[in-house]
């Protein structure tokens, strides 16, 4: 049975449809009309169904190459050495700690690597915000300055342990003209800094936070 809306239609455009009466009075319309009149109404209806499809194959063809990386750490050790492996890789390193905290000082501290991930980060992210704006970078130079309250940690006193200030100076030779002022400079440092995960993971720990970024000629 036709839809009632498509019947108001064809009554509309007597012209070019043929008239369908719903009480059939009809009878000697041909089935091939009746075909004919199906068909038309079928067109003018709202194809809905293969829409969402369409948007879903739109969606997935253009999603980004990684989702998430996945990471597992492993550490074993005694006292206050630990060798750190990183599953499915061949490397590994070692941690220790400060005399002050009865550590060897064999190794980098825990925290000293804290501050080398915020180092490293910064130019590993950079070298991706460079490629998605078409900079040119040479040279990186990175230095963290940062003062990390004892009196938790060592004496067990009430407060926060963490870091009390960590400020990050950066000079780095790019293709930029005009300078750390420039405004294409300000906003690549902008993008690096939004989309650092370790640099986010310094901020909102609620850290004092401040950086710095020098725009050096290649």
């Amino acid at each position: 049975m036709l839809p009632s809306k498509c019947l108001t239609v064809s009554k509309q455009k007597p012209s070019t449809l043929p008239i369908f009466h719903s009480d059939r009075t009809d009878s000697k319309m041909s089935s091939a009309r009746l075909g004919f009149l199906a068909r038309h109404c079928l067109r003018q209806q709202p194809r809905l169904g293969p829409q969402p499809l369409r948007i879903a194959r739109t969606i997935s063809s253009t999603a980004p190459k990684f989702q998430a990386i996945p990471l597992r750490i492993d550490g074993h050790g005694t006292g206050t050495i630990q060798k750190v492996s990183i599953e499915g890789k061949p490397y590994s390193f070692t941690a220790d700690t400060y005399t002050l905290l009865g550590g060897q000082d064999s190794a980098p501290s825990p925290v000293s690597y804290s501050l080398a991930s915020l180092s490293s980060c910064n130019q590993v992210t950079g070298f991706v915000v460079a490629k998605d704006h078409g900079i040119t970078l040479g040279k990186w130079h990175v230095a963290v300055n940062a003062l990390l309250p004892t009196a938790v940690l060592v004496k067990g006193e009430q407060g926060n342990p963490n870091w009390e200030s960590v400020e990050l100076e950066v000079k780095v030779e790019t293709d930029i003209e005009g300078g750390s002022e420039s405004a294409k400079f300000q906003h690549f440092v902008a993008e690096v800094e939004r989309r650092c995960p370790i640099t986010q993971l310094f901020k909102l720990s609620g850290v004092k936070y401040t950086s710095k970024w020098v725009n050096e000629p290649l």
